[in-house]
């Protein structure tokens, strides 16, 4: 089955996953990295779930997903957080389905913004609090310090992975999908370095880096078709 072709990847702490309930999310299977404490969470579709230590939020899941499954990954990974139910998030998330469903689950899909120079654009962002998005998260930790980035702002980062290789695609909200072959074009050794920026703590800067960097970890993401995001 063409189905077969794709892999979802959920990354979840608190959330109750109920969205797996709707269309066009009861369409596929799901992968669940759990990081929170307990498994009250919508069970559709799951074909699997692994445990991780609560650490770089989905950024971390997303890159050990790959670093563990690099030889044998999907043709298609959909990478989404456990919060989809929130309004902006679901309305890129049923975008990107409902495309692949469309390609008859051959192509997949990058909904995000293009820039000029994404390095250029977003060279002085800097964070120091953030507070994540979801409510029931929320309610299990509110932590809002971040640990700052050894390299900031983020155009001094992006130079050290990227040099200044020129990249045009952004996207926000850590919720996109990638060709098999536009990952593995990269060793190995890109993934686990990136990893290695967000794996010993639970709220960390540079996960924020990399949220708008995957078109450039990516990069050039030949096989992946890319469409702008509806802004609104």
């Amino acid at each position: 089955m063409y189905k077969n072709n794709v892999e979802i990847v959920v990354a979840r702490y608190n959330e109750d996953l109920k969205w797996l309930n709707e269309y066009p999310f009861t369409e596929f299977e799901y992968t669940v990295y759990n990081k929170g404490d307990n498994e009250n969470f919508e069970k559709r579709n799951v074909k699997k779930i692994i445990q991780l230590t609560n650490v770089g939020r989905c950024d971390h899941t997303y890159l050990h997903h790959i670093v563990e499954n690099y030889d044998n990954l999907a043709n298609i990974t959909v990478f989404f957080t456990g919060s989809v139910q929130l309004s902006y998030k679901k309305h890129k998330a049923v975008t990107i389905l409902s495309e692949i469903i469309a390609s008859n689950y051959q192509n997949a899909y990058f909904v995000g913004s293009c820039y000029n120079n994404i390095q250029k654009y977003y060279y002085n962002f800097k964070l120091d609090t953030w507070r994540c998005s979801d409510p029931n998260n929320r309610s299990k930790n509110s932590e809002t310090i971040l640990k700052k980035c050894y390299l900031r702002p983020y155009g001094k980062w992006y130079t050290y992975f990227f040099k200044n290789t020129i990249v045009h695609w952004s996207s926000l909200y850590g919720i996109f999908s990638v060709d098999k072959r536009d990952i593995i074009q990269h060793p190995i050794s890109r993934y686990q370095a990136l990893r290695n920026t967000v794996n010993n703590y639970s709220n960390p800067e540079a996960g924020h880096y990399i949220e708008r960097s995957w078109g450039a970890i990516f990069f050039p993401m030949n096989f992946t078709k890319k469409i702008k995001e509806e802004i609104g």
